[in-house]
């Protein structure tokens, strides 16, 4: 289990998604506009220009079975858990990076794999 501090907190007012951390200036989860609803990852830099990777709540939470309102208030209560990060074989890309981040509510759990390569987060 991976420890989720600054969990639940609301992100920052200079960060261009609405969301909540789930480790703070790390990772995020968040709430996709009409424009993005396919896009299941998104990143920001932070003011230090560190990158930021997150998860879009409507995708994670149809895959953990419950609702977009319903993983919200899950990773505010601290019941939404970070279970496992763990790689996957290379990508096809050369130069990047696969990890699978497998998230648990209960006993419902569901792994996203994000592809990291030279530029950026796919």
């Amino acid at each position: 289990m991976v420890p989720l501090i600054g969990q639940g907190i609301p992100l920052p007012g200079y960060c261009p998604f609405e969301g909540e951390w789930l480790i703070e200036n790390k990772l995020f989860l968040y709430r996709a506009d009409q424009a993005m609803d396919v896009e299941f990852t998104a990143g920001f830099r932070r003011a230090d220009g560190e990158w930021c990777l997150g998860f879009n709540a409507a995708t994670l939470a149809s895959l953990l079975g419950i609702g977009s309102d319903e993983i919200f208030e899950h990773n505010r209560n601290g019941t939404l858990i970070l279970d496992d990060v763990r790689p996957v074989p290379p990508p096809q890309r050369e130069g990047g990076v696969a990890k699978e981040y497998v998230f648990r509510v209960g006993n419902r759990s569901a792994g996203l794999v994000v592809e990291t390569g030279p530029e950026g987060t796919a």
